[in-house]
């Protein structure tokens, strides 16, 4: 699937009328994404059809939360769960710098909604480690990650790694992938995996900048959904 990035209710139309598969909703793009606002929310899911993940996070400064955030985070759960929300993404280490799953379940509980585990991963002690610990919690279908700090082209062998690590979660790569490199990560990463003993889950992109003109303060731009996802498509065909 092609999971795109929309900050705004404009970003989400055009995301799906231009070959977007899934939405991540967030705001503040240019702090790494952070918790939209219930009235954008409620427009988004709407007035689209394609799925929606909903992005909890309070603020930038840590991914490690405080008793106060996670308290305005599982709020957040819970409204958006009421809102008719099915899908959110967060992320949250503990002070080992592995996903803090006892917080996770606090977040989550007395809600319906199944999660994407977000970039947190990136910052892990141990990525395969915090892979294996998000496998325990069934909430969590999605994780989002780079396999490291920085792009995901600069850490591909991880990822094939964490790929071939999973069970039942769905790894989405992302950050820094673009038009001109999507199909070249793509080869790398099928290439890579021919020769896995079992055949491993499929994998999903994940896109902010790169239908934005490279930047973060930028609207989604129909023309390089539109090129994005005939490059994606291509790569399907061949």
């Amino acid at each position: 699937m092609l999971e795109i990035i929309a900050e705004t209710l404009t970003d989400a139309l055009a995301i799906e009328q231009n070959g977007g598969d899934r939405i991540e909703l967030v705001s503040s793009l240019s702090e790494g994404g952070l918790t939209p606002s219930y009235g954008l929310v409620k427009q988004v899911i709407s007035q689209v059809s394609i799925p929606v993940n909903v992005m909890i996070r309070p603020h930038s400064a840590s991914f490690e939360y405080s008793r106060e955030d996670l308290e305005v985070m599982r709020e957040d759960a819970r409204i958006f769960n009421e809102m008719g929300v099915k899908h959110v993404v967060l992320g949250i280490l503990d002070y080992e710098g592995l996903p803090n799953m006892e917080a996770l379940d606090y977040i989550l509980e007395d809600t319906n909604l199944t999660a994407t585990f977000h970039r947190a991963i990136d910052e892990s002690s141990d990525l395969v480690a915090a892979l294996n610990l998000l496998e325990t919690n069934k909430r969590i279908t999605h994780i989002l990650t780079s396999g490291g700090p920085g792009k995901a082209e600069d850490h591909l062998d991880m990822i094939r790694k964490l790929i071939e690590e999973t069970e039942d979660i769905t790894l989405i790569l992302a950050s820094g992938i673009t038009k001109e490199n999507l199909q070249a990560i793509r080869n790398h990463m099928d290439f890579a995996l021919e020769g896995a003993k079992e055949k491993p889950k499929d994998y999903d992109i994940h896109v902010g900048t790169a239908v934005r003109g490279g930047s973060a303060l930028n609207a989604v731009r129909a023309e390089e959904v539109e090129k994005l996802r005939a490059i994606y498509d291509l790569h399907r065909m061949i």
